[in-house]
């Protein structure tokens, strides 16, 4: 026997038992899902200009309030970064410790 028969057949029957459940009906009623109207459909939201333009400046704050944001996140994990490993550059581990060769 191959290796892996039983999930094989495992699979067999659950593909098996899945098509088993299926409601296959007459294929002549099925219906269209995809649709047949090439009519694109209207946006009930009318847009003026003024809203528009409110629109553009709060994304336009939004945008520079993120990025500022951005900018303060890397500068402090920058700083953290460099203060660890000064830190860490200035421990004295008891097994670690280089002596002048003398």
């Amino acid at each position: 026997m191959m290796g892996g028969g039983g999930s094989m057949m495992g699979a067999i029957i659950s593909l098996k038992n899945n098509k088993a459940l299926r409601n296959i009906g007459k294929r002549s009623n099925w219906k269209n899902y995809i649709g047949t109207k090439d009519v694109p459909t209207e946006d009930p939201i009318k847009a003026s200009p003024e809203l528009l333009a409110e629109i553009r400046t709060r994304l336009q704050t939004e945008k520079k309030k993120r990025k500022k944001q951005q900018i303060l996140f890397v500068f402090l994990s920058l700083l953290f970064t460099i203060l660890i490993i000064y830190g860490i550059s200035k421990l004295e581990w008891v097994g670690i410790q280089l002596k002048p060769n003398n």
